[in-house]
């Protein structure tokens, strides 16, 4: 694990870098496209504002558009998303108050 880096601001014009953000209360895992990660000592909310690319599943996940597998709504007030290139395949449960921000944003981008 590598110390605070210096996140620059995506440019549009380039590739996405960020895979995923881990919130873990004031610091933020960054998790890039290569396979490395660092401990950052500024708020995912901070950090999805300079990569806004990065859709955020929660309070604690931020995720590429590029890494959503699927989703679908088991039930009238629940969505789950599958992710791939986390490791594993793995299933979130998006909670109540982000699903109709969430599932608009899936619905954009035809996920």
């Amino acid at each position: 694990m590598k110390s605070t880096p210096h996140l620059k601001a995506h440019r549009p014009d380039s590739q996405p870098q960020v895979s995923w953000l881990l919130a873990e209360g004031n610091y933020t895992h960054v998790y890039v496209h290569n396979g490395s990660y660092s401990l950052s000592a500024i708020t995912l909310g901070k950090v999805c504002q300079r990569y806004p690319y990065l859709v955020r599943l929660s309070q604690q996940l931020a995720v590429d558009p590029g890494l959503i597998v699927s989703w679908h709504r088991p039930g009238s007030k629940q969505l789950v998303v599958e992710l791939a290139g986390c490791g594993s395949p793995q299933m979130v449960v998006v909670p109540r108050r982000r699903i109709r921000e969430v599932r608009q944003l899936l619905r954009h981008l035809q996920v």
